[in-house]
């Protein structure tokens, strides 16, 4: 039996940059080469690279020789088919191309490609479909067929405004739950000098070689000749953070959280690290190529335990330096999980109120990463600021469809069930006194 889903999971490193498929029995179809409305930035990473040996304080290795480019010997028209429409049409909420656990959907006609995950028999798709706008009722039509006959459901997490304005054209239900805050390196008050001022002399400091003696240092596995040991350094760097981050935590539940296989996508990655002065790996940030905004997600971006203060501030300055070298004026720095939701529509009064009820007593009983707070030094730009979606394409109440998405933000149903509750009896003792006359 044909199958379209392909899971990038267990990818070989770039040292080899071969995908690799889940450990099911899947088979490879063809796609057509459909025209595509939007040609993928096929040099964006190397124009980055490029602008990177400009800046004297960032260390860039070799490139590749042309005619050394890696070509995997498995590669497929599938995979190129979806590899055309990732660097095409990609945003900040198809990060989960980094993460093991999603699986990609790849039409067999050439319309387009998903980026999923399965929860409670439901096909969860992070961000828009990666098409053009003209094959959504195609792709959606062949997506169908795939899930009626294995009896599974749909729901979306991360639409933009756009495909919002689409579902609800479609009447299907949408909630808003968030945003995405991107910082313009070519408008940059910190990089113009007219904020950030502390910022900006902690990382003299920090590269001074007498004072901090740090060095920033920039790989892309797309441009540079492959480095094994590296590679793992910096899965071992981030896989460390995340454990520590998790301790802190305590269960380690945090809502909306994207677990990385840093090296699963070589070709639309770069990354940017800092070393002290015996070499040791100190800080990293990665930036995701992002076809369809002609820029980059920043995303992971970290410190290990024993680097000096102001490391993580110096990653994102350099990035934006770096972008601002290279002509491009987009740097998302994620989605930003609202505190409550409000804005409910397509749905009935009573879905509304429990979507709301429900979203808002999640998150208020698992913590959010927090980003928002760090990065408002940087000066994000509010022009670009763009409001996300989660949408369900169905009438009535979506109690499997919920669950999904419960589990697909990192959330236990059971405890947002006892959190509602809790909840509840809270009021239910507060009416009394509330309803008491004041003397």
């Amino acid at each position: 039996m044909e199958r379209h889903d392909m899971l990038y999971s267990d990818v070989e490193s770039a040292s080899s940059s071969t995908y690799q498929h889940s450990q099911t029995n899947i088979s490879i179809v063809s796609a057509s080469t459909t025209p595509s409305t939007v040609l993928p930035d096929e040099g964006i990473i190397s124009r980055t690279y490029d602008a990177a040996k400009t800046l004297s304080h960032i260390k860039c290795p070799h490139q590749l020789q042309k005619g050394h480019q890696r070509n995997s010997p498995n590669n497929t028209s599938t995979k190129a088919a979806f590899k055309h429409d990732y660097q095409s049409y990609a945003q900040t909420s198809h990060m989960g191309i980094l993460d093991p656990a999603y699986k990609v959907f790849v039409s067999k006609k050439g319309y387009g490609s998903l980026i999923y995950k399965l929860h409670a028999r439901t096909v969860v798709v992070a961000g828009d479909p990666l098409c053009s706008e003209f094959h959504r009722q195609a792709l959606f039509s062949e997506l169908r067929r795939y899930r009626w006959a294995r009896g599974l459901s749909l729901a979306f997490v991360g639409i933009s405004e756009e495909f919002a304005k689409y579902a609800h054209q479609q009447g299907w239900a949408t909630m808003h739950f968030g945003h995405e805050a991107v910082l313009n390196p070519l408008t940059n008050k910190v990089l113009r000098k007219q904020a950030g001022k502390r910022i900006i002399s902690q990382n003299k400091q920090l590269l001074d070689p007498k004072r901090g003696g740090v060095t920033m240092n920039f790989y892309s596995p797309a441009v540079n000749e492959a480095d094994p040991e590296l590679e793992r350094h910096l899965q071992d760097l981030y896989d460390d953070w995340r454990e520590d981050r998790n301790r802190k935590h305590g269960d380690g539940s945090q809502a909306f959280v994207t677990v990385y296989n840093l090296f699963s996508l070589p070709e639309s990655t770069i990354f940017l690290y800092t070393s002290d002065r015996e070499g040791k790996i100190n800080g990293l940030a990665t930036l995701r190529e992002l076809g369809a905004e002609r820029g980059y997600h920043l995303d992971p971006c970290i410190a290990s335990q024993d680097a000096p203060r102001g490391i993580s501030d110096l990653l994102v300055f350099t990035a934006m330096e770096m972008l601002k070298a290279s002509d491009v004026g987009y740097m998302s720095l994620g989605i930003e999980p609202l505190d409550e939701v409000q804005e409910v529509t397509g749905s009935s009064k009573l879905v509304s109120r429990l979507w709301k009820d429900g979203y808002n007593q999640m998150i208020q009983s698992v913590p959010v990463t927090g980003k928002a707070a760090y990065f408002k030094k940087f000066c994000p730009d509010e022009s670009l600021t763009s409001k996300l979606y989660i949408c369900i394409p169905s009438k009535g109440i979506p109690v499997r469809r919920s669950i999904a998405l419960l589990q697909f933000a990192n959330m236990n149903p059971s405890q947002l069930f006892t959190q509602i509750h809790l909840g509840d009896r809270q009021k239910e003792k507060q009416t009394p006194q509330s309803q008491t006359p004041q003397s």
